[in-house]
């Protein structure tokens, strides 16, 4: 396994901890940045496979096209509708839905939890998300010499199948499902990884403010 993909190892050991220390769950969470992130740039500092630039216009284009289509899925309840001819095993989690200014009683410790919760949501996860989803998975599903596939290369198979486990794992499935195909087809678009990070970037800051500021505090 390449030791990049370590990265998302750790977030989703973190996403599980935080999901089963609901009384601890800042705590947790922000231990959890403070690791994976200290793993992240150790692993992926140097290697290349990340070659930032400053033309990102249609990196953060998409980045707010695909939180809005998110959004609104989310608010038709599209998934619920499709959830219950589900069997109860297949049926998607939900998330912590954590609210800082109802379980933290002090100003201070609510926004500085706010902080780590944006800072996780808008630089850590598209970056970890991203090198794995279309930086690895896209080109290995492809051929397991995925190395010598370049950033972009279209398959039928690779779209599928990054698409269908993006999809599980979010719980909101038609939304997960739709945006995941926008970020496909930009990376087609561009062959550029530093753009869908920016636009999965984009994305997660977007969604934490429109958090924040609606209180839809199951989006979180």
């Amino acid at each position: 396994m390449p030791p990049f993909i370590l990265p998302f190892a750790l977030y989703l050991v973190l996403v599980q901890l935080s999901a089963h220390a609901s009384n601890h769950y800042p705590l947790v969470y922000t231990i959890g940045v403070v690791l994976v992130g200290v793993a992240t740039f150790y692993i992926l500092y140097g290697k290349g496979i990340i070659k930032t630039h400053r033309n990102i216009g249609p990196g953060i284009i998409v980045g707010i096209v695909g939180i809005v289509v998110w959004i609104l899925i989310c608010q038709l309840q599209l998934e619920q509708s499709i959830i219950r001819f589900l069997p109860e095993w297949f049926q998607p989690g939900e998330r912590v839905s954590f609210n800082p200014f109802q379980s933290i009683t002090q100003p201070f410790w609510q926004w500085g939890f706010v902080v780590v919760r944006m800072l996780g949501l808008a630089v850590l996860v598209p970056l970890v998300e991203e090198v794995f989803w279309r930086g690895f998975l896209l080109r290995w599903v492809i051929s397991p010499d995925w190395q010598d596939q370049k950033i972009g290369v279209f398959t039928m198979k690779s779209f599928f199948w990054v698409t269908f486990l993006f999809t599980l794992a979010h719980p909101e499935w038609l939304a997960a499902a739709v945006y995941c195909s926008l970020l496909n087809i930009l990376l087609y678009w561009r062959r550029d990884l530093w753009n869908c990070i920016v636009a999965h970037g984009t994305s997660n800051l977007l969604l934490g403010v429109y958090v924040i500021y609606s209180g839809t505090w199951k989006l979180w």
